[in-house]
């Protein structure tokens, strides 16, 4: 299907965009350049949305694994906590934990 670009002006209307051109002519403005450039950058936008939207998965799918990682790494530390405190014979956490309005300073 073809785009048909066909517009009807009267001669009053024509007369005035004879003299548009004339004044773009009179002040160095190339239309075709200007429009071409337009239309180059229209394309370059969509490129870069589309780079946009895939950078923008990468960047959750890289929060995911960081969010894993950082969970696997508390396991772990809270794993070698436990090892640490059974060897040195200091007890459980529940020795560190504040409850009431006492604390215990013999740490």
């Amino acid at each position: 299907m073809e785009k048909v670009n066909h517009i009807v002006i009267t001669r009053k209307e024509e007369k005035e965009l004879k003299k548009l051109n004339r004044l773009f002519e009179i002040m160095g403005v190339d239309l075709d350049s200007i429009t071409s450039r337009i239309e180059t950058l229209e394309a370059e936008n969509e490129i870069k949305s589309k780079e946009i939207v895939n950078l923008r998965k990468e960047l959750a799918e890289a929060k995911k694994e960081n969010e894993e990682l950082i969970r696997n790494q508390m396991a772990q530390i809270s794993v070698n906590i436990q090892k640490s405190t059974a060897k040195e014979g200091v007890g459980t956490k529940s020795m560190f934990n504040f409850e009431g309005k006492k604390i215990d300073e013999h740490f």
